[in-house]
C-alpha cells in the first residue's frame, strides 16, 4: 500500500501541468490575478497577487534519530507540526508552497526562509523591485512583517482612525481566502485529519502531493461557478480559539508603528482619496 502511495505522490510532483503557477514576470498573469481578488471580494485594491499564511500540519512525534531536536518540531498549539506557508489565489489554489519549517518555527520566520519569502523581504532585489514599481503586494495577517510588497494590518486595528480602520478591513476581507483554502484542503483530505505517521522524510512530499491534488480539484471542479455565494460566507458560521492561541499580558508583541513600510500608508491614503469606508461604518462619522 505504501509503495503505491509514495509512485502517486512522486507521479503527482513530477508531474508539470500540476507546478504552482506562480509567475512572477508574467504581467497578464498578474493582472488577473490581482483582478480576481478584487472581484471576488469587493475591496477597492486591484494589486493583490495572493493571501499568505501558515498552518501547522500535525504529526507523530519524530524519533531522536531521524532529526537534531525533537522539541523543534512541538508547536504553540500543542501538538508536533510542520509549520506549511501557502500562497493563494481567489479560487483557493495553492500558488506557492513551502514545507521546510519545523513546527515551533514562527510564521514571519518560516515565510522568509525560502528563496521566495527571503526575495520579498528584500526591498533591493530586482524582482521585487519590479512588484514594487508596479504597484503589485501580497495580504498577511499580523505574524508577518510590514514591506513594500507585503501588506499587513494596521496596528491596534487603527486606533481609532476610520480609513486605517477601513484599510484593516479590506486587507483582511482579501487575506480570508488563504483561510478558507486551508479549510478546504485539510477537510478534502482525511490524512490530514489525524498525524501523519508516515517516514519523516516522505511527510513534506506527501503534503505537496495533496495541495496540488487540491489544485486539481479547484481548476476544474468549480471552473463554472463557486460552491458557495461569498455573500453568505458568514451565515451558520463559528469561530474558536484555543487557550494558548492569545496573547498573554508578559509577551512582547512585535512594534508595528516602527515597521518601515510605506505600503500600508499608501493603501490607507486611496482610501481616503476615494472616499471608501468599511460596511457599517457611517461616512459623517
Amino acid at each position: 500500500m505504501y509503495n503505491c502511495l509514495w509512485e502517486v505522490s512522486d507521479a503527482v510532483i513530477a508531474t508539470a501541468s500540476l507546478d504552482f503557477n506562480f509567475v512572477q514576470g508574467d504581467r497578464v498573469w498578474r493582472r488577473q490575478t490581482a483582478q480576481g481578488l478584487k472581484s471576488s471580494r469587493k475591496t477597492p485594491f486591484d494589486n493583490v497577487l495572493g493571501a499568505i499564511d501558515g498552518t501547522a500540519v500535525q504529526q507523530e512525534q519524530p524519533l531522536a534519530v531521524d532529526v537534531p531536536c525533537v522539541a523543534d518540531y512541538y508547536s504553540r498549539k500543542g501538538f508536533y507540526a510542520f509549520n506549511t506557508q501557502e500562497v493563494c489565489n481567489a479560487q483557493y489554489e495553492g500558488i506557492w508552497m513551502s514545507c521546510k519549517s519545523r513546527g515551533s518555527c514562527h510564521d514571519s520566520a518560516a515565510f522568509t526562509s525560502p528563496d521566495l519569502g527571503a526575495m520579498l523581504m528584500n526591498s533591493r532585489d530586482a524582482t521585487t523591485m519590479r512588484l514594487i514599481y508596479a504597484g503589485y503586494s501580497f495580504d498577511g495577517d499580523a505574524a508577518y512583517v510590514a514591506g513594500e510588497a507585503m501588506a499587513v494590518p494596521c496596528p491596534g486595528g487603527g486606533g481609532g482612525n476610520r480609513w486605517q480602520d477601513s484599510y484593516s478591513y479590506f486587507q483582511s476581507s482579501c487575506r480570508v481566502h488563504i483561510e478558507e483554502a486551508f479549510g478546504t484542503l485539510v477537510w478534502r483530505w482525511v490524512v490530514f485529519w489525524r498525524p501523519l505517521r508516515v517516514p519523516l522524510l516522505r511527510r513534506p512530499s506527501l503534503i505537496r502531493a495533496c495541495l496540488k491534488f487540491h489544485n486539481y480539484f479547484r481548476r476544474y471542479a468549480c471552473a463554472e461557478e463557486a460552491l458557495a455565494p461569498f455573500e453568505m460566507d458568514s451565515v451558520g458560521g463559528s469561530v474558536y480559539f484555543c487557550e494558548n492561541d492569545s496573547a498573554q499580558p508578559f509577551e512582547r508583541g512585535r512594534r508595528r508603528d516602527l515597521e518601515r513600510s510605506h505600503l500600508r500608508g499608501r493603501w490607507t491614503d486611496r482610501l481616503e482619496e476615494l472616499g471608501v469606508l468599511r460596511p457599517g461604518v457611517d461616512a459623517m462619522y
